[in-house]
């Protein structure tokens, strides 16, 4: 057995999942570092390269400090001139980057997805509602945030108004609301697919709509049938995904996949006893080798 080098991309380094990836890669024997963007040790120049056998990227194209950067884009496009191998694949990493792009992917393929639409204005987010008989409350939403930080409600045409300004400049989408309460609680769930099996999942129990566990929220084991591991196994063969997290909306009509997530947290699954930062360990280090 031959020791590779696995190198983990991250915007700051505060995510707990990347250190115990770190930790799970070397624990099998292999070389681990992780490379953080915001290191103002680090120059993107012109004869910049990374000496690594493997990039497990867990940044794209989004919000990072509170403000939408292409900086990351950029950073990783170079990185592609110099043929360095990536798992995911960038063409996953970039769709899932994109919420409204995995949206069009996902309901193509005839996947419920809630109905949703790309908007300028206002008036964009009115005509949607009004071809597709959608009434309020809607969901205004960042294409590229994360963590559920740049996701609300617009309750009425007032917040309407208030939640759609400067819509084309930052990317913003508008979503029909699918009420997943169940209770006095929303309940979703968090499905992991690495390497084509379907690892866990769990669900995430909020007071809130947005059920992010980076939000506070908390966990409970979820139980997974055929329907479900069908549905996660589908999403990660449509986005080429070699890991990935599928977030999906249960009703009693039907399962809505509502976001795809090319570098999901683990803790969510630590809590639940699986090690899935073992699992993905795993699977870099095979990758790389390959």
């Amino acid at each position: 057995m031959f020791m590779v080098k696995i190198t983990i991309l991250s915007p700051e380094g505060k995510s707990c999942s990347v250190w115990n990836l770190k930790k799970e890669i070397e624990n099998l024997g292999n070389k681990c570092e992780i490379f953080l963007l915001s290191d103002s040790e680090n120059l993107m120049s012109h004869d910049f390269k990374l000496e690594t056998d493997l990039i497990h990227s867990r940044c794209g194209i989004g919000d990072y400090f509170d403000r939408l950067t292409l900086y990351s884009w950029q950073f990783i496009n170079a990185l592609e001139v110099e043929g360095l191998k990536f798992i995911n694949p960038l063409e996953t990493l970039y769709l899932t980057s994109d919420k409204f792009k995995c949206i069009k992917l996902l309901s193509k393929n005839k996947i419920a997805t809630p109905k949703t639409a790309l908007i300028r204005d206002y008036e964009d987010a009115v005509r949607f509602m009004e071809k597709y008989n959608v009434n309020f409350p809607v969901i205004i939403k960042n294409s590229f945030s994360k963590c559920g930080l740049k996701v609300f409600m617009a309750k009425n045409e007032e917040d309407l108004k208030n939640l759609t300004k400067n819509a084309m400049w930052e990317g913003k989408l508008i979503q029909e609301f699918i009420n997943f309460k169940e209770g006095d609680v929303y309940k979703d769930m968090r499905v992991l697919v690495v390497n084509g099996e379907v690892v866990g999942g769990y669900r995430r129990v909020s007071k809130d709509f947005r059920t992010n566990l980076y939000l506070g929220n908390v966990v409970e084991k979820l139980e997974i049938d055929s329907e479900i591991e069908e549905l996660a196994l589908k999403c990660a063969d449509l986005s080429n995904a070699v890991i990935l997290g599928v977030d999906i909306l249960p009703t009693k009509e039907e399962n809505y996949v509502i976001e795809l997530n090319s570098a999901p947290g683990t803790k969510g699954f630590k809590d639940i006893g699986i090690n899935a930062d073992r699992k993905i360990a795993k699977t870099l280090i095979e990758c790389a080798k390959n």
